[in-house]
């Protein structure tokens, strides 16, 4: 027997007979957890300000065996950034500050760079500034692993002598520029953030099972549980921490069909919704996707203003189709297998019946044995991350007439090549704009003996992390451990190059050949620089 809520509301006949089924649609599209035995999703599509569909599919709790339905209460993850720059807006609105102030202004624990942190890059991911959640990690404390606090969050932030880039020079998504407006938001309005959200944007649009979870033990009633597929079956998955601003919203897809409708009627004012909706644009000129709190894209060559989101076991999407009636799908998933931004495109895969032509680019199969001349390990120059261009890899990749390959991601390579025809380099263009620059570093992975390995043993304190690395070989492997009943194996890239847990690990030199500094990266923290105990 199906399990799920459905509220599908009267339209006039003539609008309805343009409507597909959407009950139908919504069935084929979650079929997988239409289940008793599963979590599921909550489903909620709007147009031209009418609610045509809210729907649950699976259950929001297994061990009671709550059905998910149109009321139940969702973790949005990042989709909340949207309401804490909401809020920034709305304090710019009442002349209390200006996104060109410096973030310093109101938060004088931050560090001064050689540029300064505004406000505007806090909300549009520019700032340079390193990613929270991986710096926790790094000091051997993963999300999930231990509660962490707002006040952690910011004391690790402010920590930080060096940033990703110089300020404004690239776009690198980060939670802690939210968690620092977040700070702007209370410390300006002399409200908490969930007084101040419920004052100016929950409570005069009628959001009234929108809050923010700013103590993950409060009992909240009506709340999915989130989980995870293990092996052995489902686990619960929870957000372990205290933290908003950058997520940590509670709510539910008719609440966020309400929040998309104002955004569309300019209910709380134009400039608020222009400014939300303006993409940013880099020192160097080039626009990026980001606005503020929303991603100002394209779906198939129609405008899409969304977000995703994903916090612990929760999967999350919002999306605004302003050309289209104003299409609204919001999608709230309790697995972290729910692919949320999946689902809401074939929703609108189906919804939107004039989607422009697409053509393919003019393209030809990648000659094998021309790509094997370019086989190898290429190291990121951003984050020194490895990847490796392995046999096999052009059945997947197209030629294109100008030496470029082409992906079917859209991302674009080009290899260049030495004076001795052997691969110098890589260049990956990617869809957004963006090209990242790869060195080529070996053949192959590197296969270092244990006396290669022995010299980069000791002691790495690091001021900014807060812990003292221990760098150890334990038989044939180099360990790495942050914390006492953390060790973690080192594993060989190219000559002084490691990866763990998917973040790259590499050790420098001096003239004389003796190790004296580690350095960890990886795609939100780059090039974080540990000096060797003397």
């Amino acid at each position: 027997m199906k399990r799920f809520a459905l509220l599908f509301l009267a339209l006039p006949a003539a609008l309805a007979a343009q409507q597909p089924n959407l009950s139908a649609i919504a069935d084929t599209v979650f079929a997988r957890w239409n289940s008793t035995h599963t979590p599921g999703c909550a489903v909620g599509v709007a147009r031209e300000g009418k609610v045509l569909l809210t729907r649950g599919y699976g259950m929001a709790d297994l061990e009671t065996g709550t059905p998910i339905t149109a009321q139940t209460i969702f973790e949005s993850g990042s989709v909340a950034k949207q309401f804490t720059a909401t809020a920034i807006m709305l304090l710019a609105l009442d002349g209390k500050l200006t996104l060109d102030d410096p973030a310093r202004k109101y938060l004088p624990e931050l560090p001064e760079y050689d540029r300064p942190i505004t406000i505007r890059h806090l909300l549009t991911h520019t700032s340079g500034l390193r990613e929270w959640s991986s710096l926790v990690a790094a000091q051997g404390w993963p999300r999930g692993t231990r509660a962490h606090t707002q006040a952690e969050l910011l004391d690790v932030v402010f920590r930080q002598k060096a940033l990703n880039y110089p300020v404004g020079d690239y776009y690198s998504y980060t939670n802690s520029g939210y968690a620092l407006a977040m700070t702007i938001v209370e410390r300006v309005s002399g409200k908490s953030l969930q007084a101040f959200t419920q004052e100016r944007i929950f409570g005069p649009l009628g959001m009234a099972h929108t809050r923010w979870r700013d103590d993950f033990t409060r009992l909240v009633p009506g709340r999915a549980q989130a989980y995870t597929r293990e092996d052995d079956g489902w686990h619960l998955n929870m957000p372990f921490e205290s933290v908003v601003g950058p997520g940590g919203l509670l709510t539910t897809v008719g609440d966020w069909l309400t929040w998309n409708e104002a955004l569309a009627t300019r209910k709380l004012g134009a400039a608020v919704v222009d400014s939300l909706t303006r993409r940013m644009r880099l020192t160097g000129g080039r626009e990026i996707q980001y606005a503020r709190g929303l991603m100002v894209l394209s779906y198939r060559g129609v405008p899409e203003i969304a977000h995703s989101g994903s916090t612990a076991g929760y999967s999350t999407y919002l999306a605004r189709y302003p050309d289209r009636g104003n299409l609204s799908i919001a999608v709230l998933c309790n697995s972290s297998s729910g692919a949320a931004g999946s689902y809401t495109h074939q929703l609108a895969d189906r919804l939107i019946r004039d989607f422009p032509p697409s053509p393919a680019p003019d393209t030809t199969q990648a000659d094998s044995a021309m790509f094997a001349t370019y086989l190898g390990i290429y190291r990121n120059t951003r984050t020194h991350a490895s990847l490796e261009v392995a046999p096999g890899a052009s059945a997947r990749i197209r030629a294109l007439p100008n030496g470029w390959f082409w992906l079917p991601n859209g991302a674009r390579w080009l290899f260049d090549v030495g004076p001795t025809a052997k691969p110098a380099g890589l260049r990956i263009a990617q869809p957004d704009g963006d090209t990242v620059t790869y060195t080529y570093a070996a053949e192959k992975f590197w296969t270092p003996t244990p006396e290669q390995l022995r010299p980069f043993e000791g002691a790495y304190p690091s001021d900014e992390i807060g812990v003292t690395y221990q760098v150890k070989l334990v038989g044939d492997s180099l360990t790495l451990s942050p914390r006492v009943g953390s060790v973690l194996t080192l594993r060989p890239t190219y000559p002084d190059g490691f990866t763990v847990r998917g973040s790259a690990v590499w050790f420098t030199r001096d003239r004389a050949g003796r190790v004296t500094a580690m350095h960890l990266s990886e795609s939100r923290v780059w090039d974080l620089v540990v000096p060797r105990a003397r």
